[in-house]
């Protein structure tokens, strides 16, 4: 992905992320573009375009969020890492891959999410956070998903091994 292009998409994602969905969603159902767009980004791009993704995301999203600074970074990173090196498979350009990987995606950085909270002295009850949390989450970035699939497959760089 070039550079022009990463810079668009990441500012049309802001504005989406931060100035429409707002208004058309509640924040239970508000999906996470950001996250949503850097795990497919690891079936679809490069290892550099990956954690590009995974860096300006996370500091956009911590800083937009008004969570502590660093959380969602540490998570995209780590959602990142795991992706990028398990993620690389042979049928990754249909559509039902890229909402599986990013629900699963999803799944894990909730179960993240609920870890360090639990870690930093929150009470967290795991079945009401999957039920009420996560499900949600995982259903609206999985439609996000769906709905993007063909727009970054159709912005990769053409040449670059598609398998």
């Amino acid at each position: 992905m070039s550079s022009f292009s990463l810079i668009v998409t990441g500012f049309l994602l802001f504005l989406i992320q931060w100035s429409v969905f707002p208004f058309l969603f509640s924040a239970q159902w508000q999906p996470d573009l950001w996250l949503t767009v850097m795990v497919m980004s690891t079936l679809i791009y490069d290892k550099r375009t990956v954690f590009i993704w995974a860096v300006a995301g996370g500091i956009i999203q911590d800083l937009t969020s008004g969570s502590s600074v660093g959380f969602h970074l540490f998570i995209y990173l780590v959602l990142a890492s795991l992706f990028y090196w398990g993620g690389r498979r042979r049928f990754n350009r249909h559509w039902y891959v890229s909402c599986i990987a990013v629900m699963a995606g999803t799944l894990l950085g909730q179960i993240i999410f609920a870890i360090v909270a639990a870690i930093s002295g929150e009470w967290v009850s795991v079945p009401a956070y999957i039920a009420f949390k996560c499900a949600p989450l995982m259903l609206v970035n999985g439609l996000a998903a769906i709905c993007l699939h063909r727009i970054l497959w159709s912005i990769r760089i053409e040449g670059d091994p598609q398998w």
